[in-house]
């Protein structure tokens, strides 16, 4: 028997990837995001893929399309991914909130009252990266952090189970936006041949987009109880790391670190023990093999 899943977010970055294994793994997946949009998926999966999508559409925020569209589900599973990043709840907190916040409940409450067995959301690193005086670093985080608090509350209360991952710094063929997508932006432009002055300096984990994809759908295949909240790797990489890389890969790239000394320059504290106690020795994908994908697949023309 096929097993089915909705996705929120699954028209992103990421939910396109998530997406794309789904598939090649025989889930009967169902999509939902802001818009019906497939174009990323289309790119990296080929329309026969994307075609066994069924696609659905709505706010996030709205109790009850949520609860509509889980409810005519009846999923085995959920992947929520919906978000907005860093700069949206900086800036706007109380729209945030409503995306961050209130989806994150709309998908639990939703996931119970379908029976789903279990939901596998995006936390972040975000999530545990404190400043010296034990504040978190960003609106964005103090939201995946009480996402994981609200999660183990409600596994308590209603038997709900869930399983949050904490990305980091992702990227891979198809990130545009979002407060890390520098990695992203400095690959585009050294394989179009442009000069690239990078904009920021960091010290932090940096994880390939097929890597974490793998680590949603297969804790999306577990049977599980209680609530889970995992970091995905360890590994600490810096923008000299990656200048390193692309001179390899592009001996004749141009590539300027930056000019500010600002940046991200907090190496998160990270254990990948919970993550691998349920599901098992995972492989890394380091930056070279990560960057050279990436190189590769852009070369292609499919993102």
């Amino acid at each position: 028997m096929s097993r089915s899943i909705v996705v929120t977010g699954a028209a992103g970055f990421l939910g396109s990837w998530v997406t794309k294994q789904l598939l090649e793994e025989g889930w009967n997946v169902t999509a939902f995001d802001r818009t019906a949009d497939d174009t990323k998926l289309l790119r990296i999966a080929g329309g026969e893929a994307a075609d066994r999508v069924t696609w659905t559409s709505g706010d996030i925020a709205d109790t009850e399309t949520v609860a509509r569209v889980i409810g005519d589900a009846r999923p085995d599973r959920v992947i929520h991914l919906a978000a907005v990043l860093i700069p949206v709840c900086k800036d706007d907190p109380v729209t945030g909130a409503k995306i961050d916040v209130i989806g994150h409940i709309n998908v639990m409450e939703a996931a119970a009252d379908a029976g789903c067995a279990h939901v596998v959301y995006a936390s972040s690193g975000a999530a545990t990266a404190r400043a010296a005086d034990g504040t978190l670093f960003t609106v964005y985080g103090t939201f995946k952090h009480w996402n994981e608090e609200y999660s183990a509350t409600r596994w308590r209360d209603r038997g709900i189970a869930s399983i949050g991952l904490r990305p980091a710094v992702v990227y891979g063929p198809g990130r545009e936006v979002g407060a890390t997508a520098f990695v992203n932006a400095a690959i585009a432009d050294v394989v179009a041949g442009r000069p690239h002055q990078l904009t920021t300096r960091w010290r932090h984990r940096v994880e390939y987009v097929e890597e974490i994809a793998d680590a949603f759908c297969n804790c999306a295949a577990l049977d599980v109880e209680g609530s889970h909240a995992c970091d995905l790797t360890t590994e600490v990489t810096d923008e000299a790391d990656l200048i390193a890389v692309l001179k390899q890969q592009i001996p004749e790239c141009e590539i300027l670190e930056p000019q500010s000394d600002r940046g991200f320059r907090e190496p998160l504290a990270s254990d990948i023990g919970p993550l691998e106690a349920l599901i098992g020795p995972r492989t890394h994908v380091g930056l070279a093999q990560g960057v050279a994908r990436t190189i590769a697949i852009m070369r292609g023309g499919q993102v």
